[in-house]
């Protein structure tokens, strides 16, 4: 009996005992890695305006102010078939009929040739005719009546009368090479030209002019070619 009662009682204070429960450990929280990317670069490229400036060149022409016709001495061409080209600088109708060439004392009347704004006539001063050359308004052939007209040395006048002597008369004058320019200090009172003389390299077959009053030998330019 008192065994029974003793086992009884080991039973008992084996239930009785306080129970702990062991939790497993929770897991280690999980670290993840957030690779923080930096922004990309911006790479910008500043490109620097280039300004181009255009230079042009500007002739001034002094036109008469009233409706009235401007001729002007515009090329000289030399050798056996020599010749002069007139011009029509202004902004009328012209003839040349009444006008005159002069080569220091040889003189020679120009004919009856109209030559609109713009419009150039073509003038033989050569033994030999001159060439048939397109975009004149007239070719005339005059031969040598102001003698000849020399690379080395010469000038050519142009008169609007008889009176040759008369500054106010002179309407356009050329010296070009080195030599006696008999009418050049006529010019130069006239106010249509510097004195000086166009140089001329050998073997320049004339010698030409853009200009409108062409009144300066720095006007006028030797051309290349032959």
């Amino acid at each position: 009996m008192r065994f029974a009662a003793l086992i009884l009682a080991l039973i008992l204070a084996s239930c009785s005992g306080d129970s702990q429960t062991t939790e497993p450990p929770a897991p280690a929280p999980t670290l993840t890695s957030i690779a923080e990317s930096a922004p990309p670069e911006t790479s910008t490229t500043t490109t620097a305006a280039v300004e181009t400036t255009t230079t042009s060149t500007t002739t001034t022409t002094t036109l008469p102010p009233n409706a009235a016709p401007a001729f002007a001495l515009s090329q000289v061409v030399f050798g056996d078939a020599a010749f002069v080209v007139i011009t029509n600088w202004g902004n009328d109708v012209g003839t040349l009929d009444g006008f005159w060439l002069s080569q220091g004392d040889a003189l020679q009347a120009l004919p009856e040739v109209s030559l609109a704004p713009g419009e150039q006539a073509l003038i033989g001063l050569g033994p030999v005719a001159p060439p048939e050359l397109t975009g004149f308004a007239a070719v005339v052939d005059l031969g040598i009546a102001v003698g000849t007209i020399s690379p080395k040395t010469g000038e050519l006048a142009l008169h609007s009368s008889t009176a040759f002597d008369d500054p106010s008369e002179l309407v356009a004058y050329v010296a070009w090479g080195q030599g006696l320019h008999q009418r050049s200090e006529l010019a130069t009172t006239a106010g249509l030209w510097d004195g000086n003389s166009v140089e001329v390299f050998d073997d320049a077959p004339s010698i030409s002019s853009g200009v409108y009053p062409a009144a300066n030998a720095n006007d006028w330019s030797a051309d290349i070619g032959g």
